[in-house]
């Protein structure tokens, strides 16, 4: 079966499953990991060309927050309904955890610091100094509660397609932004941690990959609650600061390992 163009937006896709109605079909729905202009190299385009026989709806946007996320919704209630994913691939939380959001739970050493109810177990002198627990606690309850809408959509309309969720990697604050000629997005990350006085990049690193761990165990246990749900744990797959690009995205072979390395073993069986 030779598909072709399989990675696909919305207007073009009710005619490819009519071309080829026995394909898989996959949902990808998410954040710039999903869509990152202009570059052909995000995990969304890397994963089609591993799965070329599966029709992929592209449905992701880069800097999708949780408004945007939500905005969304039923149009993609709307998909699931009429499309019969055997797969739902979701890109969300990373600009909840480590991007834009970052500046709402970051505070000085000096500041009086509320651990809120969350299970942090040790927690790291430079989380503790300068890491609002409460605050960052309802920002993982928000990322969870975005994506727990659409798991509920999928019970609804279609029971037992698989949804998959993924916990990004270890970033390095390196001040690197996003750059597409004179536009400019970022950085998300180390100007916000020097502004509280946390300078030293070892204590960034420390932070923002505690960050990352606890919106995994936090994904871990949302899985663990729904049936025909997958979690992607792509922590550690990027070893080196020269693998990303800027601050919160990697270069293309950095997309690519993961995609081979994680995303590929998990969708295997399902889609092809």
């Amino acid at each position: 079966m030779n598909i072709g163009n399989n990675n696909l937006v919305l207007s073009k896709y009710p005619a490819a499953i009519e071309k080829h109605p026995d394909a898989r079909r996959a949902l990808c729905f998410g954040d710039s990991w999903f869509q990152y202009v202009p570059h052909p190299t995000d995990l969304n385009k890397q994963i089609a060309r591993l799965f070329k026989r599966t029709l992929f709806l592209r449905e992701g946007v880069a800097g999708r927050d949780s408004a945007m996320w939500k905005a969304a919704l039923p149009r993609i209630q709307r998909e699931i309904g009429t499309f019969g994913f055997d797969a739902i691939l979701l890109s969300n939380g990373g600009n909840d955890i480590v991007g834009e959001e970052l500046r709402e739970f970051v505070k000085t050493a000096a500041q009086p610091q509320s651990t809120g109810a969350g299970p942090w177990g040790e927690i790291p002198p430079e989380v503790f100094d300068h890491i609002r627990l409460e605050t960052f606690e309802h920002a993982l309850r928000y990322a969870i509660k975005d994506m727990k809408e659409v798991v509920q959509m999928r019970d609804l309309l279609s029971r037992d397609t698989i949804i998959y969720v993924h916990t990004y990697d270890y970033i390095f604050p390196s001040g690197k932004a996003f750059k597409l000629g004179p536009f400019t997005m970022g950085p998300w990350v180390k100007p916000f941690l020097d502004n509280v006085g946390l300078t030293d990049p070892k204590g960034q690193r420390v932070v923002t990959s505690w960050l990352v761990d606890q919106f995994a165990r936090a994904l871990r246990a949302f899985v663990s609650q729904n049936a025909n749900m997958r979690l992607v744990d792509s922590r550690g797959t990027l070893k080196t600061a020269s693998q990303w690009e800027n601050e919160i995205h990697p270069v293309a072979s950095g997309f690519e390992a993961i995609a081979k390395k994680c995303w590929k073993p998990a969708l295997t069986g399902v889609l092809e």
